[in-house]
């Protein structure tokens, strides 16, 4: 008999405990970034009315408690939002140019490796280096093997995204 340990390790589409906890940390805080957004910036997003109220009502929250509480909600609502879309159009609210910088910081990754790994890690805090540098040896293999996929190139897009987001 083996322990479940050893089941997860075969696996794929297992995630540990400690990454679902970073996942939704992740969602949480890009849950205290739409916080800050006003009302009208709120309604442009593609978000739903939920979220949007439980935004909304944040901001009237006095108790630092009934705050954390309340974020910790709003992460839960953001597991049934489309995160990809939502921080682009976040980043895309907060720096116009930014969609332009991440496409070249990820050429940059690709064509430079670890030297450009290091410079985006010490550039943004948020980003985890064993992270980031998956990302770019997956999109480095994608592109040798087959140059017209860019799943893994969109992947690394997504989490430069995220890094920059939390990061700011």
């Amino acid at each position: 008999m083996r322990n479940s340990a050893q089941e997860h390790e075969y696996d794929p589409n297992f995630v540990s405990k400690s990454q679902q906890k970073k996942a939704m940390d992740r969602l949480q805080a890009i849950g205290e970034q739409l916080a800050e957004l006003s009302a009208n910036q709120l309604k442009k997003l593609p978000i739903s009315e939920e979220l949007r109220d439980a935004l909304l009502f944040l901001s009237t929250l006095k108790s630092n408690e009934a705050k954390r509480r309340h974020k910790q909600l709003i992460g839960k609502l953001m597991r049934h939002e489309n995160e990809e879309a939502l921080l682009s159009a976040l980043n895309q609210r907060q720096q116009p140019n930014l969609e332009r910088q991440l496409s070249l910081w990820v050429e940059r990754l690709i064509s430079q490796g670890e030297s450009a790994i290091n410079d985006t890690v010490r550039q943004y805090p948020a980003a985890d280096r064993h992270t980031l540098r998956q990302a770019v040896r997956a999109a480095v293999h994608e592109q040798e093997n087959t140059p017209t996929d860019t799943k893994a190139k969109q992947r690394l897009l997504t989490y430069l995204r995220e890094a920059v987001l939390l990061s700011q």
